[in-house]
């Protein structure tokens, strides 16, 4: 999914509410909340690794996405994702997020399952 619009700073998005977009490799979702003047601000960037993760960002990091094959969220300091040094060190997280599903970088594996599951209880009662 494309990140510039304001849908995306959603946690869910509901299909059909931001257009979606074919990846080749890895679908990322990463998500920051900084507090700037005491006021918390989150923000998504959602889209293919090849697409996201490209200049500044560790490349020991995006390798390593790249190999793994499996979905999975870990939260970076920003210092160690883009690599700043000096006086541009930044403490505060990104988390990143990977997912390999269709439309996966929009829901988290979570709600999927719970789904599935609540659906596979009611049939059961149905039975």
């Amino acid at each position: 999914m494309r990140a510039n619009w304001d849908d995306c700073d959603d946690e869910h998005i509901a299909e059909g509410k931001v257009p979606v977009v074919h990846c080749p490799t890895i679908c990322v979702s990463l998500f920051e909340q900084p507090n700037i003047a005491g006021v918390r601000i989150k923000g998504h960037i959602r889209g293919c690794m090849n697409d996201v993760l490209i200049n500044g960002f560790n490349q020991t990091i995006v390798t390593w996405y790249r190999w793994m094959h499996r979905d999975s969220c870990r939260p970076y300091r920003k210092k160690e994702l883009f690599k700043l040094g000096g006086a541009l060190t930044d403490d505060s997280t990104i988390d990143v997020c990977t997912c390999y599903a269709d439309h996966c970088n929009g829901n988290s594996a979570a709600s999927h399952s719970l789904g599935f599951f609540l659906a596979f209880l009611i049939f059961l009662s149905l039975r």
